[in-house]
């Protein structure tokens, strides 16, 4: 249990880390699936979903408090391909992250 907290905090503060299961699971010294399983158990969601919330949850930061580009948003919060970093981003928003930009600014 202590473990998967400081794994779950290590996703909250690093989101841009290229993050898979296999990694976690072989860091926690467990098998994938069991990870999966601990993880969901304990939190309520999959790993990867957890790292997806942190990831787009720091894209909003960056997108309300710089002036930073999309794409330089979407590297920084471990994305490789803007598109997919748009698509995920208007999955969980519901809109672009230009459309969030635009709507929440300050």
């Amino acid at each position: 249990r202590h473990n998967l907290l400081m794994l779950r905090r290590q996703i909250m503060n690093n989101p841009q880390f290229t993050w898979t299961v296999a990694k976690m699971a072989e860091q926690l010294h467990v098998s994938p699936g069991h990870l999966q399983l601990l993880y969901k158990q304990q939190f309520g969601l999959s790993c990867m979903d957890d790292v997806i919330a942190c990831r787009i949850r720091k894209a909003k930061d960056l997108l309300l408090y710089t002036d930073h580009g999309i794409s330089e948003i979407a590297e920084q919060c471990g994305y490789l391909y803007i598109e997919h970093f748009r698509r995920q981003f208007r999955k969980n928003t519901g809109m672009t992250p230009s459309q969030f930009r635009n709507t929440n600014s300050p």
